[in-house]
């Protein structure tokens, strides 16, 4: 362990599976005080009952207690550096608590790191019902802009930090059938210019992450299937998508927001920084790989 975050405090939101939960591990390993939220395990009916079944099953609910996707468990597992608090980040209270804990609880607040999202199976902009677009973009942009909001001013408090925020390379490709979540993504990139421009004066930095084909329960175990699919047929297909022939996993993500929570990165901010194996630059995307071994016309 280097340390390269001794003494800060952290708030990571998604924090109990993929780049979320590899990222609280990251920053508890190299000294962050983290306090994470996620839905709490065995969440679905509470869910169904306020947003209905079909906002309801946007979420992973396959969450058992004691599971590798409990954040209780994952917080006992890591010790004293975590602390987890289940949320629903589109509530706005339940989210203003999680940041009061890390201030409570640890004396202040230096990073943020908005990284909860869903998306998947959305369907046409067409087809895409209201209450999907709704929900898709409660919690994949709105409360990225509320956590900027909350978390602010506490680490304008103690003298400026980092805000980091998941975004996606379906901001900058268009992926049919993700017309909400592509929308939501773009707009964070956006939001985070903005903040980064207001906030800068504060010494805040804000920046995004924009992660290509990661192995996450999102894509493996999503709640829109009736199972978990195989990830390592998942890792085999995501290699051959992009010009590095291997899958992206969480530690990925999380090893770029440790380098934009750390003072590496203190004269950085407003930049939407893509992870992806060079996905979004290969040009051969959807175009046979043998027009390539044709001699020029």
């Amino acid at each position: 362990m280097s340390g390269r975050l001794n003494g800060k405090v952290a708030v990571i939101t998604g924090g109990a599976s993929g780049m979320g939960l590899a990222a609280v591990e990251r920053f508890v390993e190299e000294g962050a005080a983290v306090v994470f939220c996620d839905l709490p395990p065995t969440s679905h009916s509470e869910l169904a009952a306020r947003l209905g079944e079909q906002q309801a099953r946007m979420h992973h609910s396959r969450r058992t207690a004691g599971g590798p996707n409990d954040g209780y468990a994952i917080a006992q597992r890591l010790g004293n550096g975590a602390t987890f608090v289940p949320a629903d980040v589109t509530d706005p209270e339940a989210l203003a608590a999680v940041v009061d804990q890390a201030v409570t609880r640890y004396g202040g607040l230096d990073i943020m790191f908005n990284n909860a999202g869903i998306g998947g199976a959305e369907g046409s902009i067409v087809d895409c019902p209201d209450d999907v677009w709704n929900r898709v973009v409660d919690v994949d942009l709105k409360a990225v802009w509320r956590g900027i909001k909350l978390a602010a001013p506490h680490i304008a408090a103690r003298g400026g930090g980092s805000i980091i925020s998941t975004a996606s390379i379906a901001a900058i490709i268009g992926f049919p059938g993700l017309g909400a979540y592509g929308a939501a993504k773009a707009g964070v990139v956006e939001l985070t210019r903005v903040a980064a421009v207001e906030l800068g004066p504060q010494s805040i930095r804000v920046n995004c992450i924009l992660p290509g084909g990661v192995v996450t329960p999102l894509i493996y175990d999503s709640p829109l299937f009736e199972r978990a699919l195989d990830p390592d047929a998942i890792r085999a297909a995501l290699a051959r998508s992009q010009p590095l022939p291997r899958a992206g996993e969480p530690l990925d993500i999380a090893n770029a927001a440790l380098w934009l929570a750390s003072d590496e990165s203190s004269f950085v901010t407003g930049q939407a920084i893509v992870v992806d194996g060079g996905m979004s630059i290969d040009a051969r995307r959807g175009i046979p790989q043998d027009a390539f071994d044709q001699p020029p016309q």
